[in-house]
């Protein structure tokens, strides 16, 4: 089972034909890149305007409708269910469809399971089947019921808390409600927000989303497939620090990594100077990272987690 990482926000930051800084700042290589990307996640928080709905349907796309709940909470915007499933069959042309399953997730009510849970039903009375979300630290019957009862689920929650907090807690989750006999994921699962490769290679998901790409870039670096993330831009404080950046690297070190880049097809001195040439490298190392972590996979091939002891 390949996994599918979906990148955040491409229409969101106007990464995607017909958009602002896609049509002004990239390359053709760079414009390629992003439309070659196969798996896209935005918020219905962010994308609900006409305008963004216009955008969207204007290249032929679909997308992966978040609710962008946990944005509006973080800005104390209360979204309308009924408005958000008004929009979901008013553009079910932009949302994609997985093998028969509608790929929008329900509108979660944040730190509250039961609200949750109570919002799944109510929008599939409105016409709607939402992909259901368990959060993290909720009670574990809630995810059982969806374990049991859907073909594809969402995990939330995650961020903030660092690989080996999460390890913990996904291990847990997956052995105990997710996995079967053997091993083997009951249901489809997305991880919402899931930026660690080791998370992405260990645990069985179905597929996962990561901003990261904007993230990285606009904080100047650029997630290089091989090596991590690389602090690049002219204006990074990192700069001034030995080792930090790539301009206080050791010179054979610089070399090396500047040789590299431009032999992947990128200008290192312009990564440096602009956080529009960094997008589409950290989009074209995602998925670099989206075939490697496949190709290990199916190498391995099905390997069970390991048992809590305790």
């Amino acid at each position: 089972m390949d996994l599918q990482i979906y990148l955040a926000g491409m229409f969101t930051f106007g990464a995607m034909p017909g958009q602002g800084p896609y049509e002004r700042e990239f390359t053709e290589r760079d414009q390629a890149i992003c439309r070659a990307v196969p798996h896209l996640l935005d918020s219905y928080h962010y994308v609900g305007k006409q305008r963004k709905v216009n955008e969207i349907r204007a290249t032929g796309r679909q997308i992966f409708l978040d609710s962008g709940a946990f944005s509006a909470y973080t800005l104390g915007i209360e979204l309308s269910i009924e408005d958000y499933c008004h929009y979901i069959n008013e553009n079910r042309d932009i949302i994609r469809v997985e093998e028969g399953i509608l790929m929008a997730s329900v509108l979660d009510g944040i730190g509250d399971p039961l609200l949750t849970y109570q919002n799944q039903k109510r929008m599939e009375e409105l016409g709607v089947k939402p992909l259901p979300c368990f959060h993290a630290n909720e009670d574990e019957r809630y995810l059982d019921y969806y374990v049991e009862n859907y073909e594809y689920i969402t995990l939330g929650g995650m961020v903030g808390a660092s690989t080996a907090q999460l390890s913990i807690w996904l291990d847990r989750m997956f052995n105990n409600h997710i996995l079967d006999g053997a091993g083997r994921p009951k249901t489809r699962v997305h991880g919402f927000g899931i930026t660690s490769e080791p998370l992405m290679e260990r645990y069985p998901w179905y597929s996962c989303d990561s901003s990261s790409w904007v993230q990285t870039g606009a904080f100047g670096g650029i997630q290089m497939p091989d090596e991590g993330v690389i602090s690049v831009s002219d204006r990074s404080p990192s700069r001034h620090t030995a080792g930090q950046h790539l301009t206080t690297l050791a010179p054979i070190e610089r070399k090396a990594i500047e040789d590299k880049i431009r032999s992947q097809g990128f200008d290192p001195e312009r990564l440096q100077t602009s956080a529009y040439a960094r997008w589409p490298y950290n989009i074209w190392a995602y998925g670099q990272i989206n075939e490697r972590i496949n190709n290990q996979k199916r190498e391995r091939g099905h390997e069970p987690l390991p048992q809590e002891l305790f």
